[in-house]
């Protein structure tokens, strides 16, 4: 199962590798004791600001535009009114993407949140990029939502209105 919860490290071990694997694989950051908790609350705290308050869970139903709706739960793309399944990679995918809109999302930051534990390949996230746009592109050739941002990565554009406002 994939989540998004913000992982920070608390741990002893301090060599450079380590800290290099679990902020790469598993942590947003990565503390090393004996750590000072007015730190840990400022880092919480950033964390916290940078994620907002979005949470599928609460409305399963996030509606992009009058052409897009996503339901992440069931891994439903309702595109001008019909349902289309997605993937569980897709959805992830798309998921990352909203949760960073307006930013890049660089690729090899999504080949590690993707598969963490696979060795993944850009063609791989190319190749699924690819089928996620002909699924909820009205044009998939000339991309509203999926945009790619040459020889860096993603990015999901801000809406013109927007109702996902919770997910910044």
């Amino acid at each position: 199962e994939f989540s998004d919860l913000p992982i920070i490290m608390l741990t002893a071990v301090d060599d450079e590798e380590t800290v290099i694997r679990g902020i790469d694989y598993y942590a947003e950051d990565y503390m090393v004791k004996p750590f000072n908790p007015s730190e840990l609350i400022s880092r919480i705290g950033r964390i916290l600001r940078r994620i907002g308050s979005f949470s599928y869970t609460l409305d399963p139903t996030v509606i992009i535009d009058e052409h897009l709706q996503i339901n992440f739960p069931e891994r439903i793309a309702t595109v001008a009114g019909t349902e289309i399944p997605l993937t569980p990679t897709e959805s992830k995918l798309l998921y990352i993407l909203m949760r960073n809109a307006g930013h890049t999302v660089t690729t090899s930051f999504l080949l590690k949140r993707i598969w963490p534990m696979d060795e993944a390949f850009e063609d791989r996230l190319h190749a699924h990029i690819y089928r996620l746009r002909r699924k909820v592109e009205i044009n998939p050739k000339s991309p509203n939502y999926i945009m790619s941002q040459w020889g860096t990565g993603y990015m999901f554009p801000l809406p013109k209105e927007s109702k996902i406002g919770a997910m910044y």
